[in-house]
């Protein structure tokens, strides 16, 4: 493995450049409002994780995501819970997604889980 991670040995083609937006914060009526700084992250891989239906009996139907993709960043890639990742028309995944939780950085790269609800 190369010092600049496994995403370096992947073909061109795999990896695509993502928007990044953020943090979300609320605005002074309560609204979540995303952020004003935006970067652009080259060398990305996104990969779906799981695609669900839910139930009629889930009492929280109406709030529950219903994609999930997972994003592989470089090294060092400033990317935060909440922050709006926007995928380019074109990748499979294309649109915007939300960072669920708080990414995993080692030093490998940085994987977070997105969700578009």
């Amino acid at each position: 493995m190369s010092v600049d991670g496994p995403l370096s040995h992947l073909p061109g083609g795999w990896k695509t450049a993502v928007t990044v937006t953020g943090p979300v914060h609320r605005d002074a009526d309560g609204y979540l409002t995303p952020g004003d700084e935006t970067r652009t992250v080259d060398g990305c891989l996104i990969a779906p994780a799981t695609a669900t239906t839910p139930g009629l009996t889930d009492p929280a139907t109406s709030q529950a995501p219903a994609d999930t993709a997972t994003l592989y960043a470089p090294p060092d890639t400033p990317i935060h819970h909440l922050d709006t990742v926007t995928i380019p028309p074109g990748h499979a995944l294309a649109g915007s997604w939300q960072v669920e939780a708080t990414p995993a950085v080692w030093p490998m790269g940085v994987v977070a889980t997105l969700t578009r609800r």
